[in-house]
């Protein structure tokens, strides 16, 4: 099969069966590659050249080996490209992040390309890198496709190396990291399950499980090895195709959200100013799947290490809010910024007779190195 994406660490190291290359902030528990699109910041590794994501550098850049990789310490984010060197302000009527949409007549920022956008701000203003200049671009109307991320079950387990979205194994089956016979298990709503057939149909995996019902629990050493059902199943990867929708920029732009209850919570978007409009899966209502009972020792921030039972017992302390609870167990203040953990961690406070009220979105929207925004006029 021809390979349609570039090899990275954490292609070659998902094909060789080692998925934890990386470990975790705070109990150095082990992590792997999550997004496979440098959000997740699960697969965070050092190299001598500095820190990297490993599902964004090649092997050779990361490492001499798998063992170099395997051993070295979590540093989040890729090196930074270097300052920008010009800023411009420009005015468009409509602007489009993402470009789902290519009838639309507009100025349109596409991450795929490389714009990294900094931020909504006042005056309907976005702000983005593209290449060595950075844009503030004032608007009319802003529409969103900005698509999602994964949704965690909070099942034990969930953080083990060997748990990948959906969208990633697609991708590193594209790199040729998915051998054929690697056995599958995958929780996602039954919308998805064509898009898994036909994804082990293109690569020869077997899917050994497949329900849009969470299992109990994601189990092995060190790494996936099984599912547990009302049985045992054996398995290479967990692959989750639920997902959160990605409204931080729409938060940014004066939306409100908040925690759905109908089946697993996600975030979702309640109201938007008129002069907004959000698409495709960011636009979601529904996670799609029926809602399970949150473990006590599931993870709910796997950036912070923070479990279920810790945010049980914060509230149980008197710290009955968000960001109190945000203050003081450190949970959606990791890489990721609540990206992976913030539904899961609003629904067990919801549980718990506290307000789910999400916090505060705050810019940046992906993180960006303080270098990148050194510009010069």
């Amino acid at each position: 099969m021809t390979r349609r994406s570039p090899e990275t660490a954490a292609s070659r190291a998902i094909r060789a069966g080692a998925p934890g290359i990386a470990s975790s902030s705070r109990f150095r528990r082990p992590r792997g590659p999550l997004c496979g699109r440098g959000y997740c910041g699960q697969c965070g590794i050092t190299t001598a050249a500095g820190p990297v994501l490993a599902c964004q550098v090649s092997p050779e850049h990361a490492a001499s080996s798998l063992r170099d990789i395997s051993s070295a310490p979590p540093l989040a984010p890729a090196p930074p490209r270097g300052p920008v060197r010009s800023y411009d302000e420009l005015d468009a009527d409509e602007v489009m992040v993402g470009a789902g949409d290519a009838r639309r007549d507009a100025f349109v920022v596409d991450p795929r390309r490389g714009d990294v956008v900094v931020g909504v701000y006042p005056a309907r203003t976005l702000t983005l890198l593209r290449g060595d200049r950075m844009l503030s671009v004032r608007f009319e109307r802003l529409v969103l496709d900005t698509g999602s991320y994964e949704r965690l079950p909070p099942i034990p387990g969930n953080d083990l190396p060997g748990v990948v979205g959906l969208a990633a194994a697609e991708r590193y089956g594209e790199a040729a990291a998915l051998r054929a016979g690697l056995k599958l298990a995958v929780w996602a709503a039954k919308s998805q399950f064509a898009r898994v057939r036909e994804l082990a149909a293109g690569h020869g995996l077997e899917i050994v499980w497949i329900d849009d019902v969470a299992p109990r629990a994601i189990v092995g050493k060190r790494k996936v090895e099984a599912v547990v059902t009302d049985r045992r199943i054996a398995c290479e990867l967990f692959v989750v195709g639920v997902r959160q929708p990605a409204i931080e920029l729409a938060q940014q732009a004066g939306a409100t959200a908040a925690l759905t209850s109908d089946g697993v919570p996600i975030l979702a978007l309640t109201a938007t100013p008129p002069w907004l409009e959000v698409v495709g899966e960011a636009a979601a209502s529904s996670s799609g799947v029926p809602d399970v009972e949150a473990a006590d020792d599931a993870l709910a921030c796997a950036c912070a290490d923070v479990r279920v039972s810790d945010l049980k017992a914060c509230v149980d302390e008197g710290f009955a809010h968000p960001e109190l609870v945000k203050r003081r167990t450190g949970a959606m203040t990791g890489f990721c910024q609540g990206k992976l953990c913030a539904a899961a961690v609003l629904a067990v406070l919801r549980e718990r007779g506290v307000d789910p009220t999400p916090t505060r979105a705050r810019p940046l929207a992906v993180p960006v190195a303080l270098g990148e925004l050194a510009a010069n006029a």
